[in-house]
């Protein structure tokens, strides 16, 4: 007679004990962690509904850069002046379409 297909776990008391243990510790750090979560979510969030706020009621709060003559940016190097005509005759000439 064939034997049944199952999945059977043989723990003793110890192993059953263990277990528990682990399962135990697991809940116990992930609920660390969601207290944690929920109490900066509770301290950020009227922080950050603050700072909304003031910010479209004062919106001269949000640009604090002086506003005087910008310095212009130089750069130097060689350059040359390419007429778009020329790079079609070239490449008519090279046979590539």
């Amino acid at each position: 007679m064939p034997q049944p297909m199952g999945f059977h776990v043989r723990l003793g008391w110890s192993g059953w004990l263990t277990l528990l243990i682990v399962l135990g510790l697991v809940f116990a750090v992930a609920a660390v962690v969601a207290i944690f979560l929920v109490g900066v979510f509770i301290v950020l969030l009227p922080v950050a509904l603050f700072s909304a706020l003031l910010l479209y009621l004062f919106p001269s709060l949000r640009n604090r850069r002086p506003r005087g003559p910008r310095e212009t940016d130089i750069i130097d190097g060689e350059y040359r002046i390419v007429d778009p005509r020329q790079l079609e005759r070239d490449r008519e000439t090279d046979g590539r379409a």
